[in-house]
């Protein structure tokens, strides 16, 4: 092998897991020189003891450590296994040639500062996995159309991107009905976006709640009816409003302590684009208003669950009221 050693890091879960995926595909191991050793649940010990053994009837192995965030600059959960980096340090000391190792790390950065690093950069092939922007999506939903002897609307694109949220899995998933569906048609347009691309719900009701704080009653009620139209359980819209508040509120609380963005980031172990709008929709909102709307979504809930009020008329009565 050419490389017995590669780090896969970035927020982007997708695009490390198809890297990975070509890799086993291109070195063609079979199941018995294949294993996976996922850091939040196991000691990366046992990772190490397995890439220094020789492969099973075979010419080579590969030994997936995933999750390896003690290489990244993110904070680490309380509850987290505590892991000896020692180990792969030692390791890459002497890397078992017979053995693909293939690490990684879902953080936007490793830590360049740490002496594991710096051994890693010398032995290592380090691939940068990030976030695609939307003008990166764009780019690719467009050659995607175009192999298929298809143009989209300007308007179509930008609703395509909306709703897949610039998640490179979803836009996929997302493609590749939208490709089904279009086929022997010229020109996708926006009706088309609407009919078959799902709609995220996170995001409908991230609007909505935008829409509630800017007092902008109509667009509210006219997000929340789309959700009704598209069969939502007004239940879940509830219940992920309830965690929208909260979450601001959270935020709130820790910028009035004087946590920065980044350290907003590593307390809900987001994306750094993520944390951003975090903390700016956080900083727009007076807390009074948050906790009062909060109030009312737990009121609310108890209501509709103890069968006093429709749980489809109660989130209504909320936005009016709000």
């Amino acid at each position: 092998m050419d490389q017995s050693v590669v780090v896969f890091y970035g927020e982007d879960s997708f695009f490390i897991k198809s890297k990975v995926n070509q890799l086993i595909k291109q070195f063609d191991v079979d199941e018995y020189n294949f294993t996976s050793y996922d850091l939040d649940e196991v000691l990366i010990s046992d990772a190490i003891n397995d890439a220094q053994t020789i492969p099973f009837m075979s010419e080579r192995k590969i030994v997936l450590i995933k999750n390896a965030h003690f290489l990244s600059t993110a904070k680490q959960k309380k509850k987290a296994l505590e892991q000896k980096p020692e180990y792969l340090n030692a390791y890459l000391n002497a890397p078992t040639k017979e053995t693909l190792l293939i690490i990684t790390v879902p953080h936007a950065s490793l830590d360049k500062r740490s002496k594991l690093y710096k051994k890693i950069q010398d032995v290592a092939q380090i691939t940068e996995c990030k976030l695609k922007g939307k003008h990166d999506l764009s780019n690719w939903a467009k050659r995607q159309l175009a192999n298929a002897g298809l143009t989209i609307e300007p308007s179509a694109l930008s609703e395509f991107i909306k709703r897949v949220n610039h998640s490179t899995e979803l836009a996929f998933q997302e493609m590749r009905k939208l490709l089904l569906y279009a086929h022997g048609t010229e020109t996708v347009d926006i009706k088309t976006i609407e009919t078959i691309i799902t709609k995220n719900i996170e995001d409908n009701v991230y609007d909505m709640t935008n829409a509630l704080l800017a007092k902008d009653v109509s667009k509210a009620l006219e997000v929340y009816h789309d959700l009704i139209k598209y069969s939502e359980d007004p239940l879940r819209i509830l219940s992920i409003l309830v965690s929208k508040y909260r979450e601001m509120l959270s935020v709130k609380t820790l910028l009035k302590k004087g946590k920065s963005q980044d350290g907003i980031q590593q307390h809900f172990h987001v994306s750094s684009g993520r944390a951003y709008y975090m903390v700016q929709n956080a900083k727009a909102v007076p807390m009074d208003k948050l906790e009062e709307h909060l109030k009312m979504l737990e009121s609310l809930d108890f209501q509709i669950k103890s069968g006093r009020i429709d749980k489809k008329y109660a989130l209504e009565l909320f936005i009016m009221s709000a």
